[in-house]
Parts: C-alpha cells; sequence; structure tokens
C-alpha cells in the first residue's frame, strides 16, 4: 500500500483556508488511505493530474475542492511514498508546481526543494566580471562548497552573492539545508566545523539510507520538515486540528558543537527551582539571543543529570515540530542544553486568554504537540501556565523535565517511586501524588483542564481540586477532563479537542439547506446557482439526504452545461449518485425510476460529448441499478439509446454491460437485431445464451 507523507510547512497555510477547502484537504487524504499504488498513479479517485511544462516529471496535482488543488510529488522509482506539498487555488497550483525542482542533497541526503525558475533568472555569466565587487563565497573552491551539499546550480547561483544582504534576499529560493550551510559560511565558519557539526550530524543513522536515491528514502531522511502519516488515525489527528508552523529563519538552527564556551549568560537566572536554573545568554559566534538551561549544582546526581537527558532526548525527538520548544545545541553529559529565547508564558498573558478564540489556540498548539508524545508513550507531567511560552507569535510546550519515558523503557525504576509525588501543586492529576511512574497521557489532559479552568476563572487551582468554570462553554469541558478517575477522563487529546468543537462550535449546516437555496435559485433563473450546486454535491459525496432528496429532483438537465464544463468532478457526482441511493433510506420504485433516468440523461450528453470516462459512469451505475430492480419505464428509454450507439461510445458501454449480466438480460431482445452495433450485440447476447 502507498504511503502519505505531507510537507510540515503545509500545516500554516492549512490553518488558513477557508473550512470547505480544509475538509477537502482531509477528504483527499483519507481518500489516499484506501487506494493502491497503481490506482492513484492511474488517477482512481483523486484526479491525479500531470502539470504541463513542469521542470520536475514526478510533480502532480489532485483533486481537492473545485477550484483547489494540492501539488504532490509522486514517485517514479519503483517506491511507495507519495508527498502532500502545497494547496493552492487551481491556477495557482499549476504555476507554483510548474516552477519546482525537487532533489537529494548530496551531503546529506535529504529532500529539498528550489524555485527552478527563478533561480535560473538570478544565475549570471561567470565569465570576464573583473569589474564586478567581490564575490562573498570567493574563497572557497567549487569542491570545498560540493562537499557541504551545494549542488551545481546553487553554486552558480551564490557565485553572483556579494554580500551578506543579498544572500538573505536570495534564501527564499534555494534549498533548504544548502542555504544553511551558506548562511554559517558567511558568519566565518571553516568548511570543516559546518560539515562535523551540520553536515555529517544529519545523515541518516542507518548507512545504507545513505546511498539510496530513491524518493521514499530521500523523505525518510528528511523527518525534520516531513511527516509521514500511519494511518487513518494519525491522518485525522494531524490533519483535523491545525499546527502552525514556524516560517523560515524564526529560528535558527545553530551548529551544535556542545561546547559552554559559545555561550555568554547573564549573571542571574530567568528562571530557578528544581534541579536547574534558566539564564538567558548570548550565542557569541552569531550573537543571537538564546535560552540556557543548566543544572544548577556543580557535581549534579547522577538522577539529575538523567533526568536533563532525558527532556534533551525528547527535545531531539520533537525537532521541527512547531509546538516544541527546540533544542538548539546540549551537552553531550547532559548538564544544559539551549534553547530559543521567549519572552513570554502563559502565566504572563492570562488576560488575553479570556478571548474564547486565543484560549482555544493554545490548547489546540498543546494538543498538537503531546498527540506526538503520547503517540509514543512520553508523558509531560508538569503541564502549567509557567511551561507555555509564547515563541515568534506561537505557543510552545516547554520544561519537560520530569517527562516519563514510554513503558519499559525506563533507564532506572528507582527514579520515580509510588508515593514519590511528580508536578506541580493544583495542575498535577491525583494520580501523580500517588503512583507518578504508571500514570497515561490522561494525567497530561487532566493538567490542561486545569488550565484551562485557571485562564477563564483567573485563579489558581488547589490540589486536587477542579477548577470549573461557574457557567459558559468552558465548563463541561473542564469538568469532563479533570474527573477524578482518569478513565472517565477523554482517552487522548484528540479526544478532548473533539468536547471542544461540540462545546464551542456551532452545529454544521446541513449540506440539503444550501442545496434547496440553490435550487431555488436555479429555478429564477441564477447563471450560477448550477455550478455551485454541482461543487456541493462533489464536496459532499456522502451526503445521500443532499443527492436523493433534492438533487435527483432537479431536472438534468438544467444542471447538463455546469456536469460537462468539469467531466472529472462530475465522474464523482454520479457515482456518488449511483452508490446513495437506498442508503438513508429503502428506496421506492419511483426513486429508482427517477435515479436512472437521471444517470441515463447525463449518458447521452456525454455520448454527444464523447466524454467516455463520464459516459461510463453513468452507466455503470445506472445499469446496476436496472439489474436489481428491473424497472420497464427507463428500460423503454434506454432500449433505443443502445441501439443508437456506435464507435467508441458503443465499446465503453458494451463493456459496461458486460459488467451488469443482470442488466444486459433486460436488452437481449437486441442480439438478433443487426442495426445494433455488433459489440452490443455481443454484450447482450452472452446474457442471452
Amino acid at each position: 500500500m502507498p504511503q502519505l507523507a505531507v510537507t510540515n510547512t503545509l500545516w500554516a497555510e492549512y490553518e488558513r483556508l477557508e473550512k470547505p477547502v480544509r475538509a477537502g484537504v482531509r477528504k483527499a487524504m483519507a481518500k489516499f488511505q484506501t487506494l493502491t499504488t497503481t490506482e492513484l498513479l492511474t488517477d482512481k479517485g483523486l484526479g491525479l493530474r500531470t502539470v504541463p511544462s513542469a521542470r520536475d516529471s514526478r510533480i502532480r496535482t489532485i483533486r481537492i475542492t473545485a477550484f483547489w488543488r494540492g501539488v504532490v510529488l509522486a514517485p517514479n522509482d519503483g517506491s511507495d511514498t507519495f508527498l502532500l506539498v502545497k494547496v493552492l487555488p487551481h491556477d495557482a497550483a499549476l504555476q507554483w508546481a510548474a516552477n519546482r525542482l525537487y532533489s537529494v542533497n548530496s551531503a546529506t541526503h535529504s529532500l529539498e526543494v528550489r524555485d527552478v525558475v527563478a533561480m535560473e533568472q538570478l544565475t549570471m555569466p561567470q565569465a570576464n566580471h573583473s569589474h564586478f565587487p567581490a564575490r562573498l563565497f570567493a574563497q572557497f573552491s567549487d569542491e570545498a562548497l560540493g562537499g557541504l551539499g551545494i549542488d551545481p546550480q546553487t553554486l552558480g547561483a551564490v557565485r553572483t552573492v556579494t554580500d551578506k544582504t543579498q544572500l538573505e534576499a536570495f534564501g527564499p529560493l534555494l534549498p533548504e539545508d544548502q542555504y544553511e550551510v551558506l548562511q554559517y559560511l558567511a558568519e566565518g565558519f571553516s568548511t570543516e566545523e559546518i560539515y562535523r557539526d551540520l553536515v555529517a550530524a544529519r545523515h541518516p543513522a542507518d548507512s545504507s539510507l545513505q546511498k539510496a536515491d530513491d524518493l521514499a528514502t530521500a523523505i525518510a531522511n528528511t523527518r525534520s520538515r516531513i511527516t509521514l502519516v500511519a494511518n487513518t488515525g494519525e491522518l485525522e489527528e494531524i490533519a483535523g486540528k491545525p499546527l502552525v508552523m514556524p516560517q523560515r529563519g524564526e529560528l535558527v538552527s545553530y551548529a551544535k558543537r556542545g561546547e559552554r564556551k559559545d555561550y555568554r549568560c547573564e549573571r542571574l537566572p530567568l528562571v530557578g527551582g528544581g534541579q536547574a536554573d534558566v539564564f538567558k545568554a548570548t550565542h557569541k559566534p552569531s550573537g543571537a539571543v538564546v535560552a540556557l538551561k543548566k543544572l544548577r549544582e556543580k557535581y549534579p546526581f547522577p538522577r539529575q543529570v538523567a533526568r536533563m537527558g532525558r527532556e534533551i532526548e525528547l527535545g531531539r525527538r520533537l525537532d521541527g515540530h512547531p509546538h516544541a520548544m527546540p533544542i538548539l545545541d546540549f551537552d553531550p553529559k547532559s548538564t544544559w542544553f539551549v534553547m530559543p529565547y521567549a519572552e513570554t508564558t502563559a502565566e504572563q498573558c492570562r488576560d488575553e486568554l479570556t478571548d474564547i478564540t486565543t484560549l482555544r489556540a493554545l490548547l489546540e498548539a498543546l494538543c498538537s504537540v503531546l498527540a506526538v508524545a503520547h503517540r509514543e508513550g512520553w508523558v509531560h507531567r508538569d503541564i502549567k501556565p509557567a511551561n507555555v511560552l509564547r515563541l515568534d507569535d506561537r505557543w510552545v510546550l516547554a520544561d519537560w523535565g520530569i517527562v516519563r519515558r514510554p513503558p519499559g523503557q525506563t533507564t532506572d525504576p528507582q527514579r520515580t517511586r509510588v508515593g514519590v509525588f511528580m508536578g506541580s501543586d493544583g495542575f498535577a492529576a491525583p494520580e501523580l501524588y500517588s503512583d507518578a511512574h504508571h500514570v497515561g497521557a490522561t494525567a497530561d489532559i487532566y493538567s490542561l483542564g486545569q488550565l484551562i479552568g485557571w485562564a477563564v476563572t483567573g485563579d489558581m487551582p488547589l490540589v486536587n481540586v477542579p477548577l470549573i468554570p461557574k457557567s459558559g462553554p468552558w465548563r463541561a469541558i473542564v469538568r469532563e477532563a479533570t474527573q477524578r478517575d482518569p478513565e472517565r477522563r477523554p482517552g487522548t487529546v484528540a479526544d478532548l479537542l473533539t468536547l471542544v468543537g461540540q462545546e464551542l462550535d456551532a452545529p454544521p449546516e446541513p449540506p440539503i439547506f444550501r442545496g434547496e437555496v440553490l435550487k431555488q435559485e436555479l429555478t429564477n433563473g441564477s447563471h450560477s446557482a448550477g455550478e455551485e450546486l454541482i461543487a456541493l454535491a462533489a464536496a459532499h459525496a456522502e451526503d445521500a439526504s443532499l443527492y436523493c432528496d433534492l438533487l435527483v429532483k432537479i431536472p438534468v438537465t438544467s444542471l447538463m452545461p455546469d456536469l460537462l464544463a468539469d467531466p472529472h468532478r462530475s465522474v464523482e457526482v454520479v457515482c456518488a449518485m449511483a452508490k446513495l441511493l437506498g442508503t438513508h433510506r429503502s428506496p421506492e420504485r419511483g426513486e429508482v425510476d427517477a435515479t436512472i433516468t437521471w444517470l441515463i440523461t447525463i449518458a447521452k450528453e456525454a455520448v454527444v460529448q464523447g466524454k467516455l470516462d463520464l459516459l461510463e459512469a453513468c452507466c455503470s451505475g445506472a445499469f446496476e441499478w436496472d439489474a436489481l430492480w428491473d424497472q420497464w419505464t427507463p428500460q423503454a428509454d434506454m432500449s433505443p439509446w443502445l441501439s443508437s450507439l456506435t464507435g467508441d461510445c458503443a465499446s465503453s458501454v458494451a463493456a459496461m454491460l458486460r459488467q451488469h449480466p443482470g442488466c444486459a438480460v433486460h436488452f437481449r431482445h437486441l442480439a438478433d437485431d443487426f442495426r445494433v452495433d455488433h459489440r452490443i450485440r455481443a454484450a447482450v447476447a452472452i446474457q442471452h445464451e
């Protein structure tokens, strides 16, 4: 079965999409899970299309809605991993896809993308330009740059760069890893330092992956920028809850040298307590302001070192997640590590969090990172306002210092003993007071409930006392999340967010309501109502009421121009019509007649227009229902039409008759009519015999 991967930057765009487009993304991704690789590549259900004049032959687009397309990188090397990279309006998607080229970095073996057209325009001839200013990278040979992963096209572009400002302007066009290497070179780092601390650190741990150049392996080597979707449940968890990704350049991933001397700390800590202090610090090579967390004791106890090592380990596992605090650098001996510097905490922003939208955004951010941690068995155990930081206008969850490892991975069973409390009073779940080692994800859900209660009421929670608001939409959410019995709380953060949606969101309007309005507008002569009706039906191909109680009752001739304007969308609509009849109630004979007639009317026009895919879809649905019900009225209309078919259309319809022998037998009288196309006669004659 094929595997779906999604670029992390897609989710920043996903959050800004309108709800129907977001729903289309989720629907397309769920559909992906049901198809084989062959079905995907042969356009069975997702509308996979090549891109005219694409610079990368692997780039395709898929249908998201009637007016939006998704850009997909499809394998052409025998592998089965597809990468969804962008969702844009139809024309913009084609333009974006046509200009992009994906390649594998020769040094890090990760997948990169570039605007190849723009880069070609940037590249200048290199001969006889002695009057030009000195080049920024003139002291580095092509061989040296190539060893750091700079490929020939990027090399041609950067050879024209004269200063850091120009390099920064070029940055968005360049492949990600290559741009980062060039930034370090521009800052004065040597090629040896960059290779050791940046390039070599990104080599795949499995040496066999370094040599593979298929798309699936390149994606596997790019986990910091790409998320692999393992199953439908994970898909819904990711696609259903928008993630806010950092924009390029927001976080500088410093070369991880593990050298404490690279940082100059202020004299007094920002935060103290527990086993470590957090200092505001300066990264000397770049001048960037960061936060450095270090163990307080000069000679810390082994358990303190182990806990900080655990925090570093999980921080690295969550690398690239927008709502996890990144680990920029760390001590190999686990006595200190470096994070981006965040100005504020949720504790300092409590007044803002009284707004429902702001508080919900914070909750969704925390749930998105906890979903990843919980899925692997990690439990934070210390969620509170002071550990929720605002970094570059997004919320991140920090201080995983007392995180619980996945079951079976504890290195010292005595580190967290029964009866030893873990967490923060008031925000900690009751079970953290008795057996902190064996708690599950529901302990974090309790803390989230208390955090919501704190934000809504402004009060600090008491130990083991749910902080339930006296009224309002958050009351039921906090009550459910802070049940004393962990089994009675929402089982996962996805369940918690589902509860939030039920309490905060207005119920969606049934599509048939909008359909009825459009039907009336169509009757009144609207020129756009037909197109909107077909788009509505295509977007709700699972809604039996919309199809069987409304659409089939609209004269199909009034919808025909809009149906034929997008044959692929029309195939989806007619397939849904045939599939949905009888699913929401037992069909009546008149409804079956109407559905068959509706489909055959479209089939007749498809013959005129030469739309064979649409013709076959209509016939398949109509013949299936005719086989089941043996409807004389539509058969009387279908018989002369079958007799009139010729050419490719006769061949397509004959194939559908062979696939539905129960229908073909109803037309056996055509077998001996030599005026009928020989393929039609052969299809019904088989059943006659």
